[in-house]
């Protein structure tokens, strides 16, 4: 497994909670604009390892998702401000910024809690 991207969650929007109902999870790292805030969960900055592309994982706390969609724009606004919407349950095709992946279960966010995208090599 190559890890792509590590980091860990160090604050959540007011408002994360109830767009997660809706199956989408908001990304920034410490870049977020203030407006944006409540809505994001915001994460480290950290190092970028490659581009994330159809069939990776994207791994938060315990829980693996299948990446079945990368929006054209997912991997320059990841790289630029750790920014993308995740939509969970849908495949695609959707918006520039968003990466979409498989879902069994929406995530139960929490400060502290570790969020990556990795390519499994088999």
């Amino acid at each position: 497994m190559n890890t792509i991207y590590s980091s860990v969650i160090k604050d959540l929007g007011n408002d994360v909670g109830e767009i997660l109902q809706a199956d989408v999870l908001i990304i920034f790292n410490d870049t977020v604009p203030n407006e944006l805030k409540s809505v994001a969960a915001i994460h480290e900055q950290g190092e970028w390892h490659g581009e994330v592309e159809i069939g990776d994982d994207l791994i938060i706390g315990d829980i693996v998702y299948r990446v079945t969609f990368v929006g054209e724009k997912a991997n320059e606004t990841l790289h630029k401000l750790g920014h993308c919407t995740i939509k969970f349950g849908h495949e695609g095709p959707d918006l520039p910024g968003t990466i979409c992946v498989g879902c069994n279960e929406t995530p139960q966010l929490e400060k502290g809690q570790s969020i990556k995208f990795v390519r499994n090599l088999y």
